[in-house]
């Protein structure tokens, strides 16, 4: 029988252990803080950044993220792995900081037997799993050559942490800092294509490769709804959704990655798409094929956008047209495979047959 003796002993031992388990974790907590005394990464970086010149993310030949190399061009980034796409100025700034940041808390081990459960073994061997950053200064001077592995969330609610290793040493570190190195080559671009207000489109034209044309025109000019034109006898719309959906594909489109347009023939076999907005600016989408990276056995479509500007457009939609057209030419991009899906939507695809009265 359990007495209230037997409940407040074990209240009593239950007690104890949390507060063992709390001075353990102080106790470990102050090792952490201690063992390297806080020691910044790279002291002289923040006063430096304004040099990088270039920044390149290095991973093993079998690591599908892939090595980036970006590049300063005055204001901005390229990467030099999408034809000199820009990238994010933002991420980049971001990056910059964080490096500038980056604490050691915890010397961890330095055998490189060990490395691979920090995910820090050298990128020049197969199966690593690191990210190897290597920042350099326009006269070729290294700033970082950091080794960056596994990511570490705090279970207190502090910073996230990461396990590093410089590139020439073996001694690793458990880092506290929010540096994290973004994964394959597109996760580093601004990746709109264009940005086209659903409620300025008027009128979509789509055709397919195989010669079917189907138009989609605003059903009122308040209206946010469209209509295919030409109905088929015995059909009906199957979702109004889906109908809009393929009328504003260029509201806000994304692409899944980017290559230059040079090199590509853009068939008119392959079909086309139409969008006219409002003001009577003309964006058309074009699409060519290319052998897949992956070597997969379909080839790869890419589309490119054209912009038509008429002489009379008011200067607020010249002025996006132009931002657009800029964004756009000489690229060519992938997009996802829904996206095409509603650039290639057909009358026969969008309704279903009218139920007999």
């Amino acid at each position: 029988m359990i007495t209230r003796r037997t409940v407040t002993l074990l209240g009593s031992l239950t007690l104890l252990t949390a507060i063992g388990a709390a001075v353990a974790m102080v106790d470990r907590l102050s090792e952490v803080r201690t063992e390297v005394q806080a020691e910044t990464l790279y002291p002289e970086f923040d006063r430096r950044a304004s040099e990088v010149h270039q920044i390149e993310v290095i991973r093993a030949e079998d690591n599908e993220d892939g090595t980036i190399s970006i590049v300063r061009t005055g204001d901005g980034w390229i990467l030099q792995q999408r034809d000199g796409y820009p990238a994010r100025t933002d991420t980049m700034r971001k990056l910059l900081f964080d490096i500038g940041q980056l604490e050691l808390i915890e010397r961890k081990t330095a055998d490189p037997g060990r490395f691979d459960r920090l995910e820090l073994r050298d990128v020049a061997q197969e199966g690593s799993k690191a990210s190897r950053l290597v920042i350099t200064t326009a006269d070729g001077e290294t700033l970082v050559d950091l080794h960056v592995g596994k990511r570490r969330e705090s279970l207190s609610g502090g910073d996230p942490m990461v396990y590093v290793r410089r590139t020439d040493e073996t001694q690793t570190y458990l880092a506290e800092g929010s540096l994290e190195i973004k994964g394959k080559a597109p996760l580093w671009l601004f990746r709109e294509v264009v940005d086209v207000p659903q409620a300025s489109i008027r009128r979509a034209l789509l055709v397919t490769d195989t010669g079917v044309r189907t138009e989609l025109e605003r059903v009122s000019a308040d209206g946010r709804d469209f209509r295919i034109v030409d109905l088929p006898d015995g059909r009906t719309v199957d979702s109004q959704y889906a109908v809009n959906n393929a009328a504003t594909v260029l509201d806000k489109l994304m692409f899944d990655d980017v290559r230059t347009a040079d090199g590509l023939t853009f068939d008119p076999a392959l079909g086309h798409a139409e969008f006219t907005t409002r003001d009577g600016i003309l964006y058309t989408a074009e699409f060519a094929e290319a052998p897949s990276a992956d070597g997969a056995e379909a080839p790869t479509r890419w589309m490119r956008v054209r912009i038509t500007v008429p002489s009379g457009a008011p200067e607020e939609a010249r002025a996006l047209a132009e931002k657009h057209r800029e964004q756009t030419e000489t690229w060519a991009f992938r997009i996802s495979d829904w996206e095409m899906e509603r650039l290639t939507a057909t009358a026969e695809s969008l309704t279903k047959p009218a139920e007999a009265s």
